[in-house]
């Protein structure tokens, strides 16, 4: 089984890809400006969870609480992420908006929360259009560029899970989902303020499941750390790949499954300037 942990080794790793994103936007035009300053306030997001006794909103229940187990404990499937993601999005409506975008071939549901501050929620498609405008060099000058960048907050595509078996990044969705609907400190609300926060917590639901069927299947009462134990090593196919057995992470490029095109839609509506995809490593 994943260990609590899993959680912060996920951020531990993806600040060193910011690091790098930094040292690539280190020109001086209006864009270049918009994402190295991007670039600092996601190395914030991404290090939220390791903050000192933030203040919290007691109405919002945690992952725990609402599972009935703690994040890392066993892993948790698609349907009761979706029912948290509902439930979340319910409790915390000031702060995040759930978007259905898709189904996969097994009839589970895809989604991408938002999560930004309530201002710019109130004005999503307003910052849809000028991001858009943003996007295209072609058609807007840097004059207009810089204008736009003003007023536009940052937008962040974080994925999660599109390897059904590297099962630990949906678990540290959730927590990284609930940090930002809850905390009340000052770090996350100046995220909130100046980022608009897409959040994919399971690109692969169908992969997921049988990963986390076979787990439930196989597993003891504790978990045993030799490779060679049967929790280890999985049944023809595994988890990896989708319900026609293609590898998702592939497929952004050829577009062939109903997941990668509904996906592609939705990100190209949204136009991400920062897109962060979560694996594991074994």
């Amino acid at each position: 089984m994943i260990e609590t942990r899993e959680n912060i080794l996920y951020i531990q790793m993806s600040l060193a890809t910011l690091q790098v994103i930094m040292r690539c936007f280190t020109h001086t035009s209006s864009r270049g400006i918009f994402m190295g300053k991007l670039a600092t306030i996601l190395m914030f997001l991404l290090c939220a969870s390791l903050s000192s006794q933030p203040t919290v909103d007691h109405s919002i229940p945690s992952p725990g609480d609402f599972l009935g187990y703690e994040l890392g404990e066993k892993f948790t499937s698609h349907g009761r992420i979706e029912q948290y993601l509902l439930s979340l999005a319910e409790k915390a409506q000031l702060r995040m908006r759930l978007v259905s975008y898709g189904e996969t071939y097994e009839g589970r549901r895809l989604y991408f929360a938002i999560l930004s501050s309530p201002e710019n929620l109130a004005r999503l498609e307003e910052i849809k259009a000028q991001n858009r405008k943003l996007a295209d060099p072609r058609f807007t000058t840097e004059l207009e560029a810089a204008q736009i960048v003003k007023t536009l907050p940052a937008i962040v595509w974080l994925s999660y899970g599109v390897h059904g078996n590297e099962a630990s990044s949906p678990e540290a969705a959730l927590n990284v989902l609930y940090q930002l609907a809850v905390r009340g400190d000052p770090e996350v609300a100046t995220l909130l303020q100046n980022l608009l926060i897409i959040i994919d917590p399971l690109l692969n639901p169908d992969g997921h499941e049988r990963y986390v069927n076979y787990q439930i299947t196989r597993s003891g009462t504790r978990p045993i750390e030799d490779r060679n134990a049967v929790e280890h090593n999985e049944d023809w196919p595994s988890g990896r790949t989708n319900h026609y057995l293609f590898d998702l992470n592939r497929d952004w490029a050829w577009l062939t499954q109903k997941e990668s095109q509904a996906r592609i839609k939705a990100y190209q509506e949204w136009k991400p300037h920062v897109h962060v995809d979560f694996h594991e490593m074994s």
